[in-house]
């Protein structure tokens, strides 16, 4: 699901050019519940951004200092379509104090939130100089360089990490995407198709698939992964708006109307963007 793309740099693998490094203790997060914290972490890497928004939103009501917590606000106020500037203020802010490893994640996914992808590289690879083992970091670091543009790069960083990780699905996301840009679409759909069985209630796995498999001309079947994706989680608006897409591309306006309606309602967790956007195309269709 849903990543911007830009470009440059070639990388090394982290663990050919720090193999003596130790893992980075993460600090204690007095009063806080480390398993509801790492819950809403593992739903965002899993981009069911809708899903890890609340629990984040509900966890930092309670844990307000946390500045990883914060950090990874930011990244989903800016997938959807929000301002995200008091959540990155927070992280960083708080990140400054902390010397350690764990304040250039924050940093690292600050910047991300920000697009500044090219520092956002930069601090990734310092951070796993301490933590190399880190799959968080690593999957950051691979749908960093596919936002960059670096997709052999990025799959090249993604598969590693399912080698080292086999039981971290959610690269699975990530890589299908890079392989799709790559032209590997056979493979991309294999992998999309591995995410979606080892995730099926997830609806951002069953988008990725539709994305997958309407690049490969099946928009019947593309609009049914989609179907199954809204039926999981109304308040998925980016896949109504998927959804219209790709009936607009096959001539059904009508239902590709209704589908962009259905986006604009269900967008209560988007930022004003969103809803501009979509009544944009609305607005679009109806002049011509």
């Amino acid at each position: 699901m849903r990543h911007a793309g830009q470009a440059a740099t070639a990388f090394l693998l982290i663990c050919v050019l720090f193999p003596g490094s130790t893992i980075a203790q993460q600090p204690e997060r007095s009063g806080c519940s480390e398993a509801e914290f790492e819950d809403a972490r593992l739903v965002f890497h899993r981009a069911w951004f809708e899903q890890a928004d609340e629990q984040f939103s509900e966890y930092t009501d309670k844990c307000d200092g946390d500045a990883l917590a914060h950090a990874y606000l930011a990244i989903i106020d800016m997938l959807l379509y929000r301002n995200n500037a008091s959540n990155v203020s927070h992280a960083l802010s708080q990140a400054d104090s902390d010397a350690g490893a764990n304040g250039l994640f924050v940093k690292a996914l600050a910047n991300f939130a920000q697009g500044q992808l090219e520092e956002t590289e930069s601090l990734l690879k310092q951070y796993l100089q301490a933590s190399p083992n880190d799959k968080y970091a690593m999957h950051v670091l691979g749908f960093t360089l596919n936002d960059r543009g670096e997709h052999h790069q990025g799959a090249k960083i993604l598969t590693q990490l399912l080698a080292s990780h086999p039981d971290y699905f959610s690269a699975k996301n990530h890589l299908a995407y890079a392989l799709l840009e790559l032209g590997e679409t056979e493979d991309a759909l294999r992998v999309a198709g591995e995410f979606v069985g080892t995730d099926p209630a997830n609806p951002s796995a069953w988008d990725t698939q539709a994305e997958i498999l309407d690049s490969l001309g099946q928009s019947e079947a593309a609009i049914a992964s989609l179907s199954r994706s809204l039926v999981l989680d109304e308040r998925f608006a980016y896949g109504y708006r998927h959804l219209g897409d790709i009936l607009m591309s096959i001539g059904n306006e009508d239902a590709a109307m209704a589908a962009y309606r259905k986006a604009i309602r269900s967008a209560s967790l988007y930022g004003p963007d969103f809803v501009t956007s979509v009544e944009d195309v609305l607005n679009k269709d109806t002049e011509d």
